[in-house]
């Protein structure tokens, strides 16, 4: 072996959907494309044919009318797109059963729809629920019995296009000493690699887990000293990437020097091992090399060996970054084994361009990995990112004491973004949402929170609003659940004292009275529809 003959660079992507018990409900992913994800990968650019063949793999979850098409007109779709939106809104494969959403079943439930009914429609349905703790209270809430919870989870045939959600990537980079060999452009094969992994690091979404691992970064004794081949090493395990991830992990590869050996076959085990610690994952490779594995490993075999222990649904795929002519075979070989796709990059622009292609491809098939906080066992009330009423509180109290309106609350916040701790993994509690000015609000009923993680609660998915506008003065105005009459000694779900004052309610069906001036109660609006997140305006 001759340390400095031009020596591959291994880049390696590896992205995995781990499904478990910990997962929320893959919904926005798993599911055929929501518009707003549509018009997202439009806007960002995304090419046409990775766009339409995602369409035409998971179809549509909106209908696709002509209000929708000018929408996405507006946001720059192509008329192949339009094109492919028309054909996925025709076209319904025959025997394929429709996927129902979480907010489908919510929306149900909602509307008082009989449980039997949403039995039968979930038996019709590839959707297999993973629930988290948030939407199980969101659905006690909305009516759902202990036998339909189960039944969400409850297996059935799976949708075809969850094998295509990728969560884990994998970098590993190749520092041997052929990278010093100079490009036509003039700098050395490090800079130009380096500058396209960070490139495409900085397009990575943030939340996804990382892992690094980097080879011949050592040199031991002779070009023969057998240390030089086994110069593997995970320079960052495997974890959630967020912004100052980034960063690091930016300034970690600009520090690289190329110097050693070419272990691609090793560097490849290396990371499946890494890799596999998620054993129930959906994975993929990605290898920037610029030669062949100098260490007497076999690579394809790895590859081979990769699909056969980890879920390569994206493959191992190649880039030859300068490679000879005849080496092109040898490389497309390990393409071939691993499932995946062979480029050629003669220079560092067409390089760039290969990892920009790939970088694109994967910001189709990307869901970032949910990250669990195990801190504390704690609820945490988010911003939210509708415009609710000014907060006051937000409390924490055990189940049904604040119906008794004597209670003791087990912990407050003021702001957003606060911790509410909660001291018990088995007893029940209630969260009730306190505005400035008005009546206190139920945000979660019976909550439990068994593991010991922070759960996030977002306002805006659970309530809705209503405002009644009009003139003059008024004694109160109050939304009760539908069919429920305020009378003799009675709760309204929520109440205001003006007109032009938001009354802040569960998503649900609700009457609205107006009780004026003299006391005189009218019913103002009976089973009125109020979604999460949007407000009713009444006159």
């Amino acid at each position: 072996m001759r340390i400095n003959r031009m020596l591959p660079a291994v880049f390696v992507v590896c992205w995995l959907a781990a499904v478990g018990p910990a997962t929320r409900l893959a919904a926005a992913a798993d599911q055929p494309l929501a518009e707003t994800a549509l018009r997202s990968l439009v806007e960002l650019k995304i090419d046409d044919e990775a766009v339409i063949a995602r369409i035409r793999k998971a179809g549509l979850a909106f209908a696709p009318d002509e209000a929708a098409l000018k929408r996405l007109t507006d946001a720059g779709a192509s008329a192949g797109v339009l094109r492919a939106v028309r054909d996925a809104g025709a076209a319904k494969p025959a025997g394929r059963a429709e996927a129902i959403t979480h907010a489908d079943v919510l929306k149900l439930l909602q509307l008082e729809i009989p449980e039997e009914q949403i039995l039968k429609r979930l038996a019709k349905s590839p959707t297999v629920f993973t629930l988290s703790a948030e939407q199980i209270a969101e659905l006690k809430a909305a009516g759902a019995s202990a036998k339909l919870l189960t039944a969400l989870q409850a297996p059935r045939e799976v949708s075809p296009q969850t094998a295509e959600l990728i969560t884990n990537f994998a970098l590993v980079l190749d520092c041997s000493g052929s990278m010093k060999e100079k490009t036509k452009e003039g700098e050395t094969k490090m800079v130009a690699a380096k500058r396209v992994v960070t490139d495409l690091i900085r397009k990575i979404p943030e939340g996804l887990n990382v892992t690094f691992v980097i080879y011949g970064h050592e040199v031991f004794g002779t070009a023969e000293d057998p240390r030089n081949c086994q110069a593997v090493k995970i320079a960052r395990p495997l974890s959630p990437l967020d912004a100052a991830a980034k960063s690091g992990l930016s300034r970690l590869v600009q520090g690289l020097q190329p110097t050693g050996a070419t272990p691609i076959a090793l560097s490849l085990r290396v990371a499946g091992e890494e890799l596999a610690k998620q054993q129930e994952a959906f994975c993929g490779i990605v290898v920037i090399t610029d030669g062949l594995e100098s260490c007497k490993g076999d690579p394809a075999a790895e590859a081979a060996a990769l699909v056969s222990k980890l879920k390569l649904t994206f493959g191992v795929n190649v880039v030859g970054f300068g490679v000879k002519a005849q080496e092109n075979a040898a490389l497309e070989a390990i393409a071939d084994a691993g499932k995946g796709k062979y480029y050629a990059a003669q220079d560092a622009g067409a390089l760039a361009d290969a990892i920009s292609a790939i970088a694109k491809e994967l910001a189709v098939q990307a869901k970032p990995a949910e990250v669990v906080d195990v801190s504390r066992r704690a609820l945490r009330i988010l911003q939210p990112k509708v415009e609710l009423p000014a907060m006051k509180e937000v409390f924490l109290v055990e189940a049904g004491q604040a119906d008794r309106g004597v209670y003791t609350k087990t912990a407050s916040i003021n702001k957003y973004g606060e911790y509410l701790a909660v001291p018990s993994s088995s007893k029940k509690y209630d969260v009730v949402w306190v505005p400035a000015a008005g009546k206190q609000v139920y945000l979660m009923r019976d909550f439990v929170l068994p593991e010991r993680k922070v759960f996030n609660v977002k306002p805006e998915t659970i309530f809705g609003m209503i405002r009644v506008k009009g003139a003059g003065k008024v004694n109160y105005i109050i939304a009760m659940p539908a069919g429920k009459k305020p009378a003799g000694v009675f709760t309204p779900t929520s109440r205001v004292d003006n007109y032009g004052d938001i009354l802040v309610v569960p998503a649900g069906k609700y009457d609205v009275h107006v009780s004026d001036a003299s006391g005189k109660l009218t019913t103002l609006e009976e089973d009125l529809d109020v979604e999460s997140g949007k407000m009713v305006q009444l006159e």
